[in-house]
């Protein structure tokens, strides 16, 4: 998107929230009030967008830390973010306001990235459409993480982006 590869020239603008602060690896969301499931919608207390965007980022700097060379860098920059599931509010009985997780509502989630070497070069850098369509065959009846879906979306890319040994 354009809006990312602006990003990573201008720096960061308002309207970017970010997760991270001069570590290997930062993680940042871009006009959040945009994204399809963090703004303010039915079903979603006013605290849930802040308390996904700190679980998404915590999640995405552990799993790229350990996949990272020493003195790499990587930049992370998230600008959607559309959770498994939906709001089908034609249902009744005070069902109105739950996410009906089903196959028709896949977990979606756009990004963009850069990684540099210890000299500033740039090794690898992109943008990403995550969507898993197949997500319900893995799905953990017992798991009550609210972002498992979209943590396994985001485990799946960072494995194939960035296998071991690949960036060195």
């Amino acid at each position: 998107m354009k809006t990312s590869k602006l990003y990573f020239i201008l720096g960061l603008t308002a309207g970017c929230l970010s997760a991270t602060a001069e570590e290997a690896v930062s993680v940042d969301f871009l006009d959040t009030d945009n994204f399809t499931d963090f703004a303010e919608t039915r079903g979603i207390d006013s605290n849930a967008p802040a308390r996904y965007i700190n679980e998404l980022s915590e999640f995405i700097v552990s799993r790229m830390d350990e996949r990272l060379p020493p003195g790499f860098k990587a930049q992370v920059v998230i600008t959607d973010v559309d959770m498994a599931g939906d709001f089908e509010p034609w249902r009744r009985g005070g069902f109105d306001d739950v996410r009906i997780v089903k196959d028709l509502y896949p977990p979606r989630i756009n990004l963009s990235f850069r990684v540099v070497d210890a000299d500033g070069n740039i090794v690898s850098e992109g943008d990403r459409k995550l969507r898993d369509l197949s997500f319900m065959f893995a799905a953990r009846p017992y798991d009550s993480d609210t972002l498992r879906h979209e943590k396994k979306l985001l485990a799946n890319w960072i494995r194939q982006e960035f296998p071991a040994d690949a960036l060195i």
